[in-house]
């Protein structure tokens, strides 16, 4: 009979899996933000230039154009991406489980340890995910959908500005997903606890 100590730790491992969208999402939001904010400063005199493009979906140019910090522009610019960004982390993570499990299939029908692959395989698989992902992210909102659902900050941005935003973008969640897998390490050994004096 397997000890209470197995529920327990199945227990603390799926809320991980189940909100990390939230927090890869918020890194990256957080990253590429500040990335936005830097080029922006660089390129227009504003930290806040390329942050109020978003909010074109809901004022149109003007928000294009407006290089002040105000409620109307930087508040809801600030907010769309932050929601955009976790809409990309909630894919990453979605396909991220999803591979995991193949792999996992894959190493019992083979019989083979979890702890047998590789570090360099292990890594390999989530920077590959994040370009992926990030990949994607930047082909959808610059020519997937209509201009006006599109960020905004890419018809005021260079294209090594438009590189360093999805680029930090990237970075945010795959520092999300290694920290992740660095937590759950003991838990991803397939190692079950057993009481020492367990009976039936």
């Amino acid at each position: 009979m397997l000890a209470p100590t197995d529920l327990s730790r199945e227990h603390t491992v799926r809320p991980l899996a189940s909100n990390q969208w939230l927090w890869s999402g918020a890194l990256a939001s957080l990253l590429s933000s500040l990335a936005l904010a830097w080029h922006g400063r660089q390129r227009h005199g504003s930290s806040v230039a390329l942050l109020n493009s978003p909010s074109h979906w809901l004022y149109g140019d003007r928000a294009l154009r407006a290089n002040m910090p105000s409620w109307r522009f930087t508040f809801w610019g600030m907010l769309i991406h932050h929601l955009s960004s976790l809409w990309w982390a909630a894919l990453y993570e979605l396909l991220g489980r999803w591979l995991d499990n193949r792999s996992s299939a894959s190493r019992t029908e083979h019989g083979s340890a979890p702890e047998t692959a590789s570090a360099g395989h292990d890594l390999a698989k989530p920077v590959a995910l994040a370009a992926a992902v990030t990949t994607l992210a930047w082909l959808v909102d610059t020519r997937g959908v209509p201009p006006r659902l599109r960020p905004g900050f890419e018809r005021r941005a260079s294209r090594q500005g438009m590189a360093l935003v999805y680029g930090a973008f990237g970075a945010g969640l795959l520092i999300a997903s290694l920290a992740r897998r660095h937590r759950q390490i003991p838990a991803a050994t397939g190692k079950t606890c057993r009481a020492p004096h367990a009976s039936v």
